[in-house]
């Protein structure tokens, strides 16, 4: 693959995507896996082949706790329970009116996956109708961004998706230990290759697409904590994990999610080798990372079906901190 030029996008999205297998690459497998609760934390061994197929061996830990929260966030997130907890916010606005019933519409519940409530407002007129549309419309727009933000979701007018920033925020220190252990590891590599490393271990996790659309509209995530408590995953899980890892492992590196129809990568600002697939935004340039699996894929390295968005500018970069 000759060096590509690539160009920040303004627009995109991402859902679970196939995970990355063919073009003759060797497939990333686990050699053991398992799990220990100790106190507060839920100690992890994990085995597996890296690039160059040498067995690796990492031991870390992380909060219990944390996972007990990161599961919530997993399990329990519905699209029913969002709609619910919209209509009782709607209704309690329309409680404190005294000329003025509030009507929803019924075919709106029929639908699982509505990120809008159609009603009616009945027995007022003119600035008083003006007024209680803006107040019911208020309700939604905030119980809606307020149980989306709860389970690290966001909103943009009728797209659902993954709030990455926040889940970086989140889970950034909580990855610390997983980082720290791959750094003790690292035998003497070099930056590019403590990244190769830490990209290898993501790709051995079983791929899992988590996705059930009637509950939860095609967006579920596992946070990291869960996805090493599941020991699976789907492309953002893994990619999200990794650019949290990579956080404490390369510092000085600059890392992205970036999102595109049907799939979302990492992206790293370190140097580009030649061959390498790369993406230009807010003035960086970021080395592509397919995170998926079970291909193993060095940095660098993209799938056949995200090479074509990576071209057009398909795609969306979305900065992790740092």
């Amino acid at each position: 693959m000759s060096l590509r030029r690539r160009s920040f996008a303004l627009a995109g999205g991402a859902l679970a995507a196939a995970p990355f297998v063919g073009g003759g690459a060797a497939v990333a497998r686990q050699t053991g896996y398992g799990k220990t609760r100790s106190g507060a934390d839920t100690w992890y061994r994990v085995r597996w082949l890296d690039h160059a197929q040498r067995e690796r061996d990492i031991t870390f830990a992380v909060p219990t706790a944390e996972i007990e929260a990161g599961a919530r966030i997993f399990r329990q997130f519905s699209m029913d329970d969002m709609r619910q907890r919209i209509e009782a916010a709607m209704r309690e606005t329309a409680s404190k009116w005294t000329s003025t019933t509030l009507v929803i519409d019924k075919r709106t519940q029929a639908n699982p996956n509505a990120l809008t409530i159609s009603y009616q407002l009945r027995g007022s007129s003119g600035e008083g109708l003006v007024e209680a549309r803006r107040q019911i419309d208020a309700a939604i727009d905030a119980a809606r961004a307020r149980y989306a933000q709860g389970y690290l979701r966001r909103i943009d007018g009728q797209i659902l998706s993954v709030d990455y920033q926040a889940a970086a925020r989140r889970y950034v220190a909580v990855m610390n230990p997983l980082a720290h252990a791959l750094a003790r590891i690292s035998d003497g590599l070099d930056e590019r290759g403590r990244v190769a490393l830490a990209l290898s271990l993501f790709q051995a996790i079983p791929y899992d697409e988590l996705s059930d659309r009637v509950r939860n509209g095609g967006t579920d995530f596992a946070p990291p904590p869960v996805l090493f408590e599941i020991n699976r995953g789907d492309c953002d899980s893994k990619s999200l994990a990794l650019g949290c890892v990579l956080r404490a492992l390369a510092p000085s590196r600059a890392v992205a999610m970036a999102t595109m129809p049907g799939h979302a990568i990492l992206a790293i600002d370190m140097p580009a080798a030649s061959g390498d697939a790369w993406m230009r935004g807010g003035g960086r340039v970021y080395v592509a990372m397919e995170a998926a699996g079970p291909a193993m894929a060095p940095p660098g390295r993209v799938a056949p079906r995200t090479a074509p968005y990576l071209d057009r500018a398909s795609f969306t970069l979305w900065p992790l901190g740092g």
